[in-house]
């Protein structure tokens, strides 16, 4: 079985000082115990004895003591798996624990950046600061500062979250950290997904640029941030596929109020 998901989560929980429950301790003690037999060293050769009566005796001990180490390694292997998958299943239950302890570190740092935010100009760009302007480039390096601690807390939350299954989804890397609001008949039918829309492909746009992409978020007013779980990304990315599917409803559902009862019906499925 592949552990590298589990440990690189637990490397995660680990960089983020997280606690880790005593289920997770356990089943790593019990793996590590497994390991420790399996890869225990190969018994030394003792030395000839100088009597030829203590051959025999010598020789058949520490045959037998090669016989015992090649049985308990055969007998530990085939508890490997079993060990393992234990080990994954107590990481991955305490993942959205470990999701939720990263959201305070999440939101102050978003919050540096907002208040940063409210102080840089329309369009945030690196090569566009003017860095003898303190008014401009001191909020730009805190944003830049902030930006670059959120990037490595949402790694580590992706390394967590994938302990716990796959995010899945187009702009899975999106829904891990945001989310917009659920679709309702009458904000779809005031095309309310056109507003909604290019602030996807925006964030999309500014992917090389850190600071941007996460001044964008907090800039736009129908994006709140919030760190999810695999099943919450999931969700998230249902929720922006309702909005596609209903738009596309009203575009080709008729009149107003036969659109109207085609978005509801779309809705509501």
């Amino acid at each position: 079985m592949n552990t590298s998901a589990p440990d690189n989560a637990m490397r995660a929980v680990a960089r983020r000082k997280l606690s880790i429950p005593a289920p997770v301790r356990q089943a790593a003690a019990v793996r590590e115990a497994l390991r420790h037999t399996i890869y225990k060293p190969i018994p030394e050769r003792p030395g000839l004895p100088g009597k030829a009566a203590d051959v025999e005796q010598v020789i058949r001990d520490h045959a037998q003591a090669l016989h015992l180490h090649d049985l308990t390694h055969r007998a530990a292997t085939q508890f490997s798996d079993e060990a393992d998958l234990r080990y994954a299943a107590a990481v991955a239950n305490a993942v959205p624990d470990w999701i939720t302890g990263l959201q305070k570190e999440f939101t102050t740092l978003v919050g540096v950046i907002t208040e940063a935010a409210a102080q840089l100009p329309a369009e945030v760009r690196a090569d566009r600061v003017n860095w003898n302007d303190a008014a401009v480039s001191a909020p730009y390096q805190r944003a830049e500062g902030a930006a670059v601690q959120l990037d490595q807390l949402v790694s580590d939350r992706n390394d967590i979250a994938r302990a716990g299954g796959h995010d899945g989804g187009t702009d899975n890397a999106l829904y891990a950290i945001a989310h917009l609001p659920e679709p309702t008949a009458e904000a779809v039918m005031a095309g309310r997904w056109k507003e909604l829309s290019p602030t996807l492909n925006q964030w999309r746009d500014l992917k090389r640029q850190p600071v941007a992409r996460w001044v964008h978020l907090v800039r736009s007013p129908d994006v709140a941030l919030s760190l999810a779980t695999p099943g919450q990304v999931r969700e998230r990315a249902a929720t922006v596929q309702s909005w596609r599917d209903a738009e596309v409803t009203r575009l080709h559902g008729g009149s107003i109020t036969s659109a109207l009862h085609r978005v509801e019906r779309s809705l509501a499925a």
